[in-house]
C-alpha cells in the first residue's frame, strides 16, 4: 500500500512540471498527503493578504515580499521545499521557497499537523506533504537548535528557575543519530528516527523554567455527574501541575449549582448534586485556588432561559436585531438597565455568601462585538434615553464620518456601562468578601478590546476595581503572545496581578504551549491560564509536566 501511495505523488509531481526529481522516486515515506489550497497569489481581496475565512493560501515570490496577513492566522515557511519554520503572520516570502498560510479550520490544522522538516511541493493549486524519517530528524535537529539558541541568548531568570544539565540528553540524541545512519533496513530507522525526535522533544521540553511559585490555572466546563468523577479530574489536574481551577460556573443563562436565583435555574446536567461545593471540598484537599468563572452580559442563545424569561432586557443592535450577527446569534442583556445590574450583583452576592471562594471571574464582561458599526449595539430604548438625556441626541441619528464628536460621546458612553458595573461588583466583595478577589477576562490589546466591545479594562485598572486580570491571548503564534504578554505587564498597577490565559484548545503542537508559557514568565506576568482542561491533549500534558509544570509550584 505504500508504494502505491508513492507511486501516486510521483504521478501528482511529474505532470508537465516535472518537479521531482527521478532519483527521488525510490524513497520511502512515512505519511504521504495532499492539500487543494483556496489561493495562490490571490488579489483584489478584501481580507488582508487575501486570506479569507478558513482559507488555506500559498504565497510564492510572484504574490511580493511579504504575505500581507493579519495576527488571526499562522504560516509555514518553505524553503527548497522544505519546512523551516512554523511562524506567525505576515511573513517574509523566500525566494526560493513559498509560504503556507491559514486561518481557522486551517489555522488548526497547520499549528497541529505540521513542523520543520516535512517536505512539500507545490503543482498549480495542490500541496503534496511528505513525511518521513529523515523529516523527523530534521525535527530533531530544529528542537536542539532552539535549546541551544535560547540557552545563549535568553536573559537570565529568576533564580528559583530549576536548572536541568541537558548535555546528556544531547549526548544520546547524538548517539541514537549516529546508530540511525548505520543501519539500512527501513523499519529499524523508523524506529530510530521516532526516538531521536522523542529526546530532542524531552530536552527542548527541559530546557524550559520551572517556577515555584506563579499561579497555573485552567478554565473548565464541568462534564462530571458526581462528586466522585469530579475529585478524578481535580486530583488529576493537581497531578499534572495545575494549582487554580476556574470552572464555568454560570453560562448560557444556568448555574451549576442549586437555588442561584429564581430567575437563574441550575443547569439541567447537574440536577441533584451541587457542583461548587464538591468544588469548594476538593480545591482545599488537593491545594488549588477556587475562582469561579461566570458570564455577565452574554447570556446565551435563545434556547436560554434568561432570553425565555427576560426578554425586555436583552440587547438591540442597531438595525432592531437581538441576536448579535458578528458572533453566531449571542444573546446579551443590555448593560445599561439598572435591573439587568441589580439581577446579576443579587446572583453575586449569593454565590459569595454561600460558597468559600478564592476569586470572582466575569467574563464578557462587555458589548457584542459593535463593529460595523451599522450592526453595533445597544439601542434599546432606555440606551437611547439615556444617551439623549446626555448629548441630546438620539444615538440612531449619528454617524461616526457625520458626527464624529458625537459619535465619541456615544462610544464614551457604552465603556461607561461596563466599568460601572464592575465598579458595582467591586463595591459588593469589598463590602461583603473583601478577602475574594475580583478578576476579569478581557481581549489583550486595547485596540480590539475598545473598538470593537467598548471593553475599556485599563480604566479598570486604574480604578482600582480589579485585584487581578486573565488577558484571552488564543494564538498559535508565539511572537504574538509575546507581545501581548509584555502589554499586559506593562498596563499592571502595583499590588495587581496578570495572568496570560492561552489557548491549546486550538491544537497546537506542544512546543508551541510551552514556548509560549515562556513568554508569559518572561515578560513578568505572574501565571498563565490555559483554555481549557478539558480540550488538552496528552502530548500537551506530557509537555507540562517534562517542562514548565514539573516542579509544584505554589499559588502568589
Amino acid at each position: 500500500m505504500k508504494n502505491l501511495i508513492l507511486v501516486f505523488i510521483v504521478a501528482f509531481f511529474l505532470g508537465d512540471n516535472n518537479k521531482l526529481a527521478q532519483n527521488e522516486i525510490d524513497i520511502e515515506f512515512d505519511h504521504t498527503f495532499i492539500k487543494v489550497t483556496d489561493k495562490v497569489d490571490p488579489v483584489n481581496s478584501k481580507y488582508p493578504g487575501g486570506r479569507g475565512a478558513n482559507e488555506l493560501v500559498v504565497y510564492t515570490p510572484l504574490y511580493g515580499d511579504s504575505t500581507g496577513t493579519n495576527k488571526y492566522g499562522i504560516e509555514a515557511i518553505v524553503i527548497e521545499n522544505k519546512i523551516q519554520t512554523i511562524s506567525g503572520n505576515n511573513s517574509k516570502i523566500p525566494q526560493n521557497g513559498f509560504v503556507i498560510s491559514g486561518h481557522g479550520e486551517v489555522l488548526r490544522w497547520i499549528s497541529n499537523e505540521l513542523f520543520p522538516g516535512i517536505e512539500v511541493h507545490l503543482n498549480d493549486n495542490k500541496l503534496a506533504f511528505k513525511i518521513s524519517n529523515e523529516s523527523k530528524i530534521f525535527f530533531a535537529d530544529y528542537l536542539v537548535s532552539e535549546v541551544e539558541k535560547k540557552l545563549n541568548t535568553w536573559e537570565a531568570l529568576h533564580e528559583s528557575i530549576s536548572i536541568i544539565d541537558l548535555s546528556g540528553l544531547k549526548h544520546e540524541i547524538n548517539s541514537i543519530k549516529q546508530e540511525y545512519y548505520d543501519i539500512t533496513n527501513y523499519n529499524s530507522k523508523s524506529k530510530y528516527s521516532q526516538s531521536i525526535l522523542a529526546k530532542a522533544q524531552e530536552m527542548y521540553y527541559k530546557s524550559f523554567p520551572s517556577f515555584n511559585k506563579e499561579i497555573r490555572a485552567s478554565w473548565y466546563r464541568l462534564r462530571e455527574k458526581n462528586a466522585e468523577e469530579l475529585e478524578e479530574t481535580i486530583k488529576l489536574m493537581a497531578e499534572i501541575g495545575f494549582n487554580a481551577i476556574c470552572p464555568e460556573t454560570i453560562y448560557g443563562g444556568y448555574a451549576i449549582y442549586p437555588n442561584a436565583h429564581p430567575d437563574l435555574p441550575q443547569h439541567p446536567n447537574f440536577i441533584g448534586w451541587d457542583p461548587m461545593k464538591e468544588l469548594e471540598r476538593l480545591c482545599k484537599k488537593y491545594e488549588i485556588k477556587l475562582i469561579p468563572w461566570v458570564w455577565v452580559f452574554f447570556i446565551g442563545r435563545e434556547n436560554s432561559p434568561l432570553v425565555e424569561r427576560k426578554p425586555e432586557w436583552l440587547a438591540l443592535s442597531r438595525q432592531n436585531e437581538i441576536p448579535a450577527r458578528n458572533e453566531n446569534n449571542y444573546h446579551f442583556f443590555c448593560p445599561s438597565r439598572k435591573e439587568v445590574n441589580r439581577f446579576w450583583i443579587d446572583v453575586y452576592e449569593k454565590l459569595v455568601t454561600n460558597y468559600d471562594i478564592d476569586g470572582l471571574q466575569l467574563d464578557y464582561i462587555r458589548y457584542p462585538v459593535s463593529l460595523p458599526n451599522e450592526h453595533g449595539f445597544c439601542y434599546c430604548d432606555v440606551c437611547k434615553s439615556n444617551f439623549n438625556s446626555i448629548a441630546n441626541v438620539n444615538p440612531l441619528n449619528i454617524f461616526p464620518d457625520k458626527n464624529p464628536d458625537k459619535w465619541e460621546q456615544w462610544i464614551d458612553y457604552r465603556k461607561e456601562q461596563i466599568t460601572k458595573f464592575v465598579g458595582k461588583v467591586s463595591n459588593l466583595l469589598e463590602e461583603q468578601k473583601p478577602n475574594i478577589k475580583l478578576s476579569a477576562d478581557v481581549f489583550p490589546l486595547f485596540e480590539e478590546s475598545i473598538a470593537f466591545k467598548f471593553q475599556n479594562w485599563g480604566n479598570w485598572l486604574d480604578k482600582g476595581y480589579l485585584d487581578e486580570i486573565f488577558t484571552m491571548s488564543y494564538s498559535p503564534e508565539a511572537e504574538q503572545v509575546k507581545k501581548e504578554s509584555k502589554f499586559l505587564v506593562e498596563q499592571l498597577p502595583d499590588g495587581i496581578e496578570g495572568y496570560v490565559g492561552l489557548g491549546p484548545f486550538m491544537g497546537f503542537r506542544p512546543e508551541i504551549l510551552v514556548k509560549e508559557i515562556f513568554y508569559a514568565q518572561n515578560a513578568g506576568a505572574n501565571g498563565v491560564c490555559l483554555f481549557s482542561f478539558g480540550s488538552l491533549k496528552p502530548e500537551q500534558i506530557d509537555a507540562l509536566k517534562r517542562g514548565p509544570f514539573r516542579l509544584k509550584a505554589t499559588a502568589n
